[in-house]
């Protein structure tokens, strides 16, 4: 099985006030090739649908080594490398018009009973995941776990409307975007490149309250968001390059 092959250009849209694309734009780009791929592999959300079942991310490591430019264009190549009971691995990396290999990116999948919010066990898709595995592997360091951050909240944010995506959760680039809201805004000016490593452990639904705490740890800035009842949600750990 070949790895899937994605053009993208860096529209308008995905740029911030560098004109340069934003992190959470370049993830959601990563994000988007998975769900297109899946979808036209015939294990998309549309045939998981049938049984109630979704796709839920549950972590991701993104490296870039530059952060491309307004219109600038790239190709992205996307494969699944592994998985097994309770995870899918799908791997990622973006070449530039040089052909130069800049990003690299790994994400780790699990599905979910819409009825329950449980995993469901990844083997009932053991014939779609066999006929669409490719022998390559991860570019990249597969995402890092990342420790408790015990500090006090930097911010809080309640769940709206716009935070939420198809499955009823916050979307992960809002999670992207509040903690960048956080920094000063000389991070994202002076951005050349960076890693995002992202755990979830639980969903942000709506209405929920949520507390982000934010350290610095040996040059890599930490995140957590817990709920109203204290839970953490997803850690983050962003280093700037």
């Amino acid at each position: 099985m070949e790895k899937s092959v994605f053009e993208y250009r860096v529209e308008p849209q995905y740029v911030d006030f560098t004109d340069r694309v934003s992190v959470s734009s370049i993830c959601d780009l990563i994000l988007h090739a998975a769900g297109e791929d899946a979808h036209k592999r015939g294990f998309g959300i549309d045939a998981l649908a049938d049984n109630n079942y979704g796709w839920v991310l549950s972590r991701l490591a993104v490296e870039l080594d530059y952060m491309p430019t307004e219109y600038s264009q790239f190709t992205l190549h996307t494969w699944i490398s592994d998985y097994n009971r309770l995870s899918s691995t799908r791997n990622f990396t973006l070449t530039d018009a040089e052909g130069r290999v800049f990003g690299r990116a790994v994400s780790q999948w699990c599905m979910i009973d819409y009825a329950t919010r449980m995993p469901v066990d990844m083997n009932i898709m053991a014939k779609a995941h066999e006929g669409n595995m490719v022998d390559a592997p991860s570019p990249c360091e597969r995402p890092r776990r990342i420790g408790v951050i015990n500090s006090e909240p930097i911010v809080e944010h309640k769940v709206v409307y716009s935070d939420i995506d198809f499955n009823r959760h916050m979307n992960t680039m809002r999670y992207i975007d509040i903690i960048f809201d956080t920094l000063p805004i000389e991070v994202p000016e002076q951005l050349i490149g960076f890693r995002l490593d992202i755990n979830f452990m639980k969903e942000a639904l709506y209405g929920d309250t949520l507390s982000l705490m934010g350290e610095e740890r040996d040059g890599v800035r930490m995140f957590e968001y817990r709920n109203a009842a204290g839970d953490a949600l997803c850690r983050m750990a962003l280093e700037i390059k």
